[in-house]
Order: structure tokens, then sequence, then C-alpha cells
């Protein structure tokens, strides 16, 4: 009888480790059974629109994804409609958007209620800097002549900017305070768009601008404007080989409008582990390389623990910076 009993004990125990390597392979093979949807929280045209639209061409000309990839636009609330329609699909791993500093920057100032925390973030992938253009002609001929006379003068100089709060005002007042001007004095002057930033500096109508690179560069290129500081860790190359950093001129500003794959909350650990995987891919793959050299980006994969501990720093940090100015609620 005990000897019956075992052998009935020891084969359901092996059901239970078969039944479990089953569910665990099953977890580990997810993958696409339907179209996906990359979504961008901007209209056709717009940086958003146009880095999906990269990362959904290399995706399907190199075969990273077995299911035709769909790039979906939901413009509106500063990435809140996006992010609103996202969370849709609760647990389901065909949605992923192109989330940026706003998942942060949104909820410290109170635009909308939704927390990095209600998504699932699954993989940074770049990092684009912000650089600061003058006339060329403008007396100032240095990031750190700028940073002085704003100490001095605060509301001396008007700074043209897209979105307060966002990476590009970020960026200024990180300069600002590390160089001890009073922020709440500083006079930006919001825009719809960088372009229009650029136009209203080459008018004489600011005095400066903090913009992603590729409005400014043409700008600079022929000779117009003077790039007096990047954002950026380290010097770049190209046609930004001879614009210092803000570490160069001894001002510790590092900050980056980054992207990242923001998946819906919910979602298994197999599903995560996909798309991180597809991340790692790209990362590797030469078109994509060629894009990131093209634009000035910068390649910056993390994931995991990782991810989740520079999200934590990055909400810190606006936390502290957006609240000198009032903006944190």
């Amino acid at each position: 009888m005990q000897g019956r009993l075992h052998r009935v004990y020891q084969l359901g125990m092996a059901l239970v480790v078969v039944c479990l390597a089953l569910g665990q392979a099953q977890a580990q093979s997810w993958r696409p059974n339907k179209p996906v949807e990359l979504i961008a929280a901007s209209g056709p045209g717009g940086n958003t629109d146009r880095l999906a639209r990269t990362i959904q061409r290399i995706m399907q000309d190199e075969k990273l994804v077995s299911t035709p990839v769909n790039v979906v636009n939901k413009a509106g609330g500063n990435q809140t409609v996006a992010r609103s329609y996202l969370n849709q699909y609760t647990g389901d791993g065909h949605y992923v958007e192109l989330g940026n500093p706003t998942l942060i920057a949104n909820h410290v100032m109170g635009i909308t209620q939704q927390h990095y925390g209600d998504f699932t973030p699954i993989a940074l992938l770049l990092d684009e800097y912000t650089v600061f253009s003058m006339r060329a002609d403008a007396p100032l001929k240095t990031g750190t002549e700028l940073m002085q006379r704003l100490a001095q003068q605060p509301d001396s100089l008007s700074v043209g900017l897209t979105t307060r709060g966002g990476a590009n005002h970020v960026a200024l007042l990180l300069a600002a305070r590390a160089t001890g001007v009073d922020v709440k004095r500083l006079k930006v002057v919001s825009f719809k768009s960088n372009a229009e930033s650029m136009t209203a500096l080459l008018g004489g109508h600011i005095d400066l601008v903090a913009s992603s690179v590729s409005p400014a560069l043409p700008h600079f290129q022929q000779g117009r404007t003077r790039i007096v500081a990047i954002s950026a860790p380290k010097r770049m190359g190209g046609a930004l080989a001879q614009v210092p950093t803000w570490t160069e001129q001894k001002i510790a500003a590092v900050n980056s409008n980054w992207r990242a794959f923001v998946g819906p909350k919910g979602l298994q650990p197999a599903q995560t582990a996909y798309w991180e995987d597809l991340a790692s891919r790209l990362a590797k793959s030469d078109a994509w390389k060629m894009e990131l050299e093209k634009n000035f980006w910068e390649a910056h994969l993390l994931t995991g623990r990782a991810l989740q501990d520079f999200l934590s720093a990055e909400y810190k940090e606006h936390k502290e910076v957006l609240g000198e100015l009032g903006l944190a609620k």
C-alpha cells in the first residue's frame, strides 16, 4: 500500500514539474500573434512620429517582429492622450508607446495623475541632448559668459523653448542652478515648436533658444547662430565637434530628452522580456546605428532594475528642479 502511494506521489510530482516547465516555456516564448501598435504621442511629421516610423521601418526590414507593425498617432495633452490610449490595453504586449521625460514631468507638475509606475517601462533606447543657441553676433561668446550674465541679471535675456517643464527647460534650469542663477527670475518664452523659437531668435525677438539639435543645426552650420553649450555628458562628433558641453565649461548640467519603449500596465514578464530582447536587437542593428549618428542621438539601452533606478532618479531630480519654480505639485 505504501509503495503504491509513493508511486502515486512521485507521478503527481512529476506532473507538477512538467506543468511548471510547460508554463515556463510558454511564458518565455511569448511573441506577438497579431499586428503591433507603436504609439506616437505626436501628429504625423512630429519628432516622435518620425522616430516611431524609423523604428517601424527597421523592425520590419530586419524582421525583428514577425507580425505587421503599425504606427498609431495619438497627439494631445502633452502625451497624456497617448498614455490613456495605451492603458486601455492592460496586459496586452501588442501595444507599446514611445515614451520620453513627460512620463516623469507630467506627474510632477500635476498635469496628469499618470505616474510612470502606472505603466510598464520596458527599455530605454536613446538620449537626445539640448543645445543652447544664440545669434552669431551676440556679445556673449560662451556658455560660461551666458550663465555669468544670468547670475547677475536673470531677467536680462529672453529664452525660447517649447514646453515648460520639458526636457529642454529642465536642461536650462540645471545649468542655471549650477551657476547660482535665480531660476524664478528667468525670462522664458514658450513657442509651439523649436522651429518657431529659432525664427524668433534670428529675428532678434529673443536672445537664446534651448532646443533639440535638429532645428538648431542648419542655422549653426550656415553661420547664423552660435551654439554655446550642449547638455551631453561628453563632446559629440560631426557637425557638433566644436560645441563644448556644460561640463567642459565647469558647469554640472547633464540632461537628456530620452526615448523609451513603454507598455501598458499589467504586462507579464514574458511580454516584457520579448520587448527587452527586441530593444537589444534594435540596438545592434547597423541601420539603427546610422540613424543615431545622423540625428545626433546617443545609444543608451537600459532595462530591468537599471531602468527602474534611472526613472526613480529622474523623478527625484524633476521634483527638485521644477519645485524651485513652483511647478511641482
